[in-house]
């Protein structure tokens, strides 16, 4: 079983680069050749990759995973001993974020554990992965795996003070976003 299945983004901006963090604690070792596979991921424009670039704690599930886009299926590996039973394992990846917004969609993992030389000795059954559910730069569930919101000014208005010829003129600009504007936004 998963005793945490953790996952998480780094920002809901549309056509972004998207830092995906997943957290696994399982309460079992997952040796070498055993292969933990995320499921549901839909929506990027990250096309296939037979060796996606991941980061993992001490390189327990491996550099690379197999990434499947129309699925949003990612295949990794545990190498470098693999993970121990109760020890958290942190992965992260990087994915583009669709072009247009969307729901963050369901997450699962599952895992096949290698019991030496290809062998399956047991599996961890499919379930769903836990979101934050909290918010990031101003977006509802912003930090849910692919929760996705294009930019917009839902207000956009300008007025001035005066159209008399000569006379001092004060613009007034009223904007409202659909995102928080963070200290150095233009």
């Amino acid at each position: 079983d998963f005793t945490v299945k953790s996952i998480q983004q780094s920002t809901p901006f549309a056509n972004a680069s998207n830092t995906i963090t997943v957290t696994l604690t399982s309460n079992y070792d997952l040796p070498d050749g055993s292969t933990v596979t995320i499921s549901g991921l839909t929506g990027s424009q990250t096309s296939d990759s037979t060796s996606l670039s991941v980061t993992s704690s001490n390189g327990d599930l491996g550099t690379t995973g197999a990434w499947t886009q129309s699925s949003g299926q990612l295949v990794l590996t545990a190498a470098s001993g693999g993970t121990t039973a109760g020890t958290a394992c942190e992965v992260s990846f990087a994915l583009t974020n669709t072009g247009s917004t969307q729901t963050s969609p369901a997450v699962s993992v599952l895992a096949v554990i290698d019991g030496g030389s290809g062998t399956t000795v047991a599996n961890i059954a499919e379930v769903a992965m836990d979101k934050p559910n909290s918010d990031l730069f101003g977006v509802s569930n912003g930090s849910n795996p692919l929760e996705v919101l294009v930019p917009a000014f839902s207000i956009r208005s300008i007025r001035q003070s005066t159209p008399g010829s000569g006379e001092a003129n004060t613009l007034t600009v009223t904007l409202t976003a659909n995102y928080d504007m963070a200290v150095g936004s233009t």
